[in-house]
């Protein structure tokens, strides 16, 4: 699409080109005295103003083409869950991104659609926009995105918000949600967690107030957003600045995960918000001291009286690969894989743990080449 656009720009740009030297008088040092000449020049002209008017309308149409089974243009509005499944599914198997599927979203919004549609429609909406505009409407996205926002209908306007905010950050984003949070359109997790993905692609100055927020409000859901956030590509901590990594690390620090009280009850969800938690902060930790990811766990993990639990869970992680190679009798990562078995051992009727112990017994041989 984009190498079209750039020849038909071209072709545009001849166009005008050959029209300004058609009605621009020649120097007079260049006129000859054949009479004869000047018809043949001018009827060169129209010529080429005319084949390249008409490559232009050639490219139009290729453009056209590309988009011309355009699921969105071809939607007829359907009132209720019937319309919204459809739209919903419009959106998962992707909208094309162009003039044409944005165009034809505004015109179904200014058409009228139940409440239902317009939910779906909302997260298409958020969809076309892109940071280099591929729709040419991101200014009318966002107008439109906004409206919603004030729906009356809550559902509606939560949508919009939500795929307001994920668009990335703009100047006033994190206003908005804040007025659909205290209007009752946001609860606290969706408000929190969208302050949560939206702080590493804030301003430094920004992050610092996001981070305070979030902070404040103690919010576990938003703790885990960060904390995954960095567990999953540790780059991102480039974004921030060092102030906000300090801030960072505060505010994951008092969120750690809790496992039920119950001795023995191990379950996969604590199990994973721990290991994403524990290994989030060891990278902070480690950013700040410049020493190894592995070793500030491996520390951690050894601290006297730790719940044997988050030994367990972090051994689960595919993370843990570099660390279980290594655990030879008696080398410390060794002493986690045995507090690991031991604790598994003495809750024989926990089918959480005994899966647990096998699976990590599976891992350290597969790690040290053990059949």
């Amino acid at each position: 699409m984009k190498h079209v656009g750039l020849l038909a720009v071209a072709a545009i740009a001849c166009v005008g080109i050959l029209s300004l030297w058609s009605t621009t008088p020649p120097d007079a040092s260049t006129v000859q005295s054949d009479g004869a000449s000047a018809p043949v020049r001018q009827r060169g002209d129209k010529d080429s103003s005319s084949a390249s008017a008409k490559y232009v309308a050639a490219i139009a149409l290729a453009s056209n083409a590309q988009d011309s089974h355009n699921p969105l243009a071809s939607y007829v509005p359907k009132p209720g869950v019937e319309g919204r499944i459809e739209l919903d599914r419009i959106f998962v198997q992707g909208v094309p991104l162009t003039a044409r599927s944005a165009l034809a979203a505004r015109a179904l919004l200014n058409a009228g659609l139940s409440n239902d549609e317009k939910i779906a429609l909302a997260r298409i909406l958020g969809r076309l926009y892109a940071a280099d505009n591929p729709t040419g409407h991101n200014a009318d996205i966002l107008l439109d995105l906004r409206s919603l926002v004030g729906d009356e209908n809550k559902e509606v306007a939560r949508s919009a918000a939500l795929s307001f905010s994920r668009v990335g950050y703009l100047p006033g984003s994190d206003a908005l949600l804040k007025t659909a949070f205290e209007a009752k359109v946001l609860d606290a997790d969706d408000y929190y967690g969208e302050l949560a993905h939206m702080a590493p692609l804030a301003p430094a100055g920004v992050q610092d107030e996001l981070l305070s927020t979030m902070r404040a409000s103690a919010n576990a859901y938003a703790a885990d957003i960060l904390a995954g956030s960095i567990n999953d590509d540790p780059k991102i901590l480039d974004r921030y600045s060092a102030h906000a990594v300090s801030e960072l690390g505060q505010l994951i620090g008092q969120s750690e995960p809790r496992f039920a009280s119950a001795t023995g009850d191990f379950g996969l969800t604590d199990a994973v918000r721990y290991a994403a938690w524990l290994r989030a902060t060891a990278q902070i930790e480690s950013r700040a001291s410049g020493g190894d990811v592995d070793a500030a766990i491996i520390s951690r993990l050894s601290m006297p009286g730790i719940d044997p639990r988050k030994i367990t869970a972090y051994l689960l992680m595919p993370e843990a690969s570099s660390m279980l190679s290594s655990a030879r009798i008696g080398s410390p990562a060794g002493g986690l894989v045995s507090a690991s078995h031991q604790y598994a051992a003495q809750h024989p009727g926990s089918k959480g743990l005994q899966s647990a112990a096998q699976e990590i017994g599976r891992r350290v041989g597969r790690s040290q080449g053990k059949s």
